[in-house]
């Protein structure tokens, strides 16, 4: 069953933000070989950090 209401939703793409903050360069390697150089792990975790920050502002 999906997210019924907005908190909800919220809840979840927080917790996989954060789910893949410990997989950052698992997840940055595959971009850097596809031809993306600009996201290093430091970068990709920048912009994870953003991500769930703008996802925790909308809180309130």
């Amino acid at each position: 069953m999906l997210a019924a209401t907005a908190s909800e939703r919220l809840y979840w793409l927080v917790r996989d933000g954060l789910a893949l903050s410990e997989e950052v360069q698992a997840v940055s390697q595959p971009w850097r070989k596809a031809g993306r150089a600009d996201l290093t792990t430091s970068a990709v975790q920048e912009r994870l950090a953003a991500y769930v920050t703008a996802l925790m502002d909308a809180l309130g």
